[in-house]
């Protein structure tokens, strides 16, 4: 049954009465693949999806793609990049009676798509609190770990560095004095002439109707945040320090737009130009929680009792990681993989159990 459920997502579907369904139009295929008698019933597919246990079908989903395919990600000199980034499923929740949006943390490496690894942050949790515990998920020695502002945090920070890991991550109001000292130190190079001097770098990124100019520049002195905030802290491993401007027009309308972030990591030998790459970067993982929404309709999903949620993520993961190895569809619109799938049982069967690559 749960090779059903692993057909029938790869062709748009994740839900026990679609699941069901589309068992019962490929009766035929699956009565001489598995020996089934009949078309299990919608409730049962359901039942599937919520006792099953997502960390082993996560584990054994990863495992067999690893067996299967070769390895796709991007490396900046030999280490990885590790994207993390948590992601509401709306629908999950029972809002008439008060409940709040269900959230998942997810993660990706550069170069493949969003990972089958999930933790759903609790009830009486939130995301910077799950994130220590997320990241024992991974192996972090040689990998660059980005995360939004919740992982400028003193805690996930330290998750980090103690298990080998590099961190690129954003400053914002969460990190009060920290922002407000690297504010009062770029103010002061700034009357001192000293800013422009800085190692800058620039780009122009002209696509989808709107024209990005950024510029970026590299604080390699860091021994100003010592001094004011000592060294028992996060502040303690920041090495290097980036300011990334960034000016949007669009050109339909001349609209302008100006945004500023502040990024801190711990890799002494990182230049700027690499670190506005990597840190641009982190928008991968929010487009692959696009594609989750929009293809593959993941926050309209009202699967919500027991594991059901959290089963049908994993499930949905791994359909846009298939995509990424599929040679023919991984550079075409999800949808079109899709519906290839969908029209042709037996493309999913090769795209299953083809392998790739010999070990």
């Amino acid at each position: 049954m749960l090779l059903i459920c692993i057909y029938a997502v790869l062709a748009g579907h994740s839900e026990g009465s679609d699941i069901a369904f589309y068992a019962e139009l490929n009766f035929e295929y699956f009565k001489e693949k598995t020996q089934m008698k009949r078309v299990p019933s919608h409730d049962t597919f359901s039942r599937l999806l919520r006792m099953v246990s997502f960390e082993k079908l996560s584990f054994s989903l990863g495992a067999w793609l690893k067996e299967m395919f070769p390895e796709i990600c991007e490396r900046y000199k030999d280490m990885k990049i590790l994207r993390v980034d948590g992601k509401a499923v709306r629908a999950a929740s029972e809002k008439g009676k008060g409940e709040k949006p269900r959230y998942l943390l997810n993660a990706m490496y550069e170069g493949e798509s969003i990972g089958l690894k999930v933790k759903e942050v609790g009830e009486k949790e939130n995301e910077i609190s799950c994130l220590p515990e997320y990241l024992k998920l991974f192996e972090l020695n040689k990998t660059i770990v980005t995360i939004d502002a919740m992982g400028c945090n003193q805690t996930v920070i330290q998750a980090i560095v103690d298990r080998g890991g590099s961190y690129v991550i954003p400053v914002k109001e969460n990190q009060k004095r920290l922002l407000r000292t690297i504010e009062e130190e770029l103010e002061r190079l700034k009357q001192k002439g000293k800013y422009e001097k800085l190692d800058g770098v620039e780009q122009i990124n002209k696509s989808h109707g709107r024209i990005e100019r950024i510029k970026g520049r590299l604080i390699q002195d860091t021994s100003f945040l010592y001094e004011k905030l000592g060294l028992e802290s996060i502040y303690g491993s920041i090495a290097r320090i980036g300011v990334i401007e960034k000016k949007t027009v669009q050109t339909g309308t001349g609209e302008i737009s100006h945004s500023r972030q502040i990024v801190i990591t711990n890799l002494e030998e990182l230049d700027i130009e690499n670190l506005v790459k990597i840190r641009q970067g982190h928008w991968n993982i929010e487009m692959q929680h696009w594609l989750l929404d929009v293809q593959l309709k993941e926050d309209q999903k009202t699967a919500r009792k027991e594991g059901a949620m959290t089963s049908g993520a994993v499930l949905r993961r791994f359909c846009l990681m298939m995509k990424k190895y599929d040679e023919q569809y991984s550079d075409k619109p999800m949808k079109r993989f899709i519906m290839a799938n969908e029209h042709d049982i037996h493309r999913i069967e090769k795209l299953l159990f083809e392998k790739k690559y010999e070990n």
